[in-house]
């Protein structure tokens, strides 16, 4: 949700509208999106007319109305103030500004949830163009674009493509230098996935080996094979689009201190149906542990949950 900046001496429908935003942008938070939506285009109703059909200020509120239907999985509606609000964008703005990046991003994200990914890959490229050509190939938002460009590769099975993007990521992230850096160690435990998807054992067993220098380093400790220690240990259903499908799925997952798992990520993508490896994931994320102490002290684990699919 985006809010606008107040400015002095706005008419009463201005005023009308920035407050009906702020309501809207409450609403969201609490999830009521029946509530939010008619708020929403009221408020864009009265800033349109005050202000014309292309004016800047627009854009938060189109954008705005892009996640409420996104968030009801009307995805449609979502896609068609996600365009307006780019168009008025690049229009303002110029092809090229990192303002248009970031509604680019929000439109490749809603092609990804509609099954469209050339088009998702498509506009990420675009957005990853753009944010290099302003901030340089080693800025943080350019590590966000390349991972979600390895995310898709890899969910299509196209690994060595994915590698690529995970590699930009890491390099990035190394170069930023960030302790605890949660999003170095899912670009880390996801390249791993794929080096494994792609026999390459000595790589991914480099990874690992620096995926436990990382967890030690933040104080995760080394927890093995964690399926005993659960308080909960939550089965994953057997997936209707894996019927017949059949093995073992491992899952690496990083628990907090309270036991609580803050990540999941298969480990033996590439020969395991795609949809047993999802469930499993969704299942490890939900499960609770018992949490580890270290001299008495709350800590960080890192371990392998292992799940059995039985052909249905």
């Amino acid at each position: 949700m985006l809010a606008q900046t107040p400015q002095s001496n706005q008419s009463s429908a201005l005023i009308e509208s920035r407050e009906l935003n702020a309501k809207v942008i409450e609403l969201y938070a609490e999830q009521k999106y029946d509530e939010a939506l008619p708020l929403a285009r009221r408020a864009l109703e009265l800033r349109e007319a005050e202000l014309g059909a292309n004016h800047q200020d627009l854009i938060p509120l189109l954008l705005n109305l892009g996640e409420l239907y996104r968030a009801k999985q009307k995805l449609s509606d979502a896609r068609s103030y996600y365009q307006r609000a780019l168009q008025i964008c690049e229009g303002v703005f110029g092809v090229d500004d990192l303002r248009v990046a970031k509604v680019v991003d929000k439109l490749a994200y809603l092609a990804f949830d509609q099954r469209e990914t050339a088009k998702s890959i498509n506009l990420f490229l675009r957005s990853l163009d753009i944010k290099e050509k302003a901030l340089g190939p080693d800025h943080v938002d350019v590590a966000e674009t390349a991972f979600a460009l390895g995310e898709i590769h890899r969910l299509q099975h196209e690994y060595s493509k994915a590698e690529e993007y995970y590699q930009q990521v890491i390099h990035i992230r190394d170069k930023l230098g960030k302790k605890d850096d949660v999003e170095l160690l899912k670009a880390l435990e996801d390249y791993q996935v794929v080096l494994l998807a792609q026999k390459k054992t000595d790589q991914a067993a480099q990874v690992q080996k620096r995926l436990a220098e990382l967890s030690a380093q933040s104080g995760a400790a080394q927890g093995g094979v964690l399926n005993g220690r659960a308080l909960k240990l939550v089965q994953p259903n057997y997936p209707s689009l894996a019927r017949g499908a059949s093995g073992l799925v491992q899952i690496q997952v990083l628990i907090d201190e309270s036991g609580k798992v803050i990540s999941a990520k298969a480990v033996n993508a590439g020969i395991i149906h795609p949809a047993l490896l999802a469930a499993a994931e969704d299942a490890a994320r939900h499960s609770v542990f018992t949490p580890t102490l270290l001299s008495g002290v709350p800590v960080k684990v890192n371990g392998i949950i292992i799940y059995r699919f039985i052909a249905q």
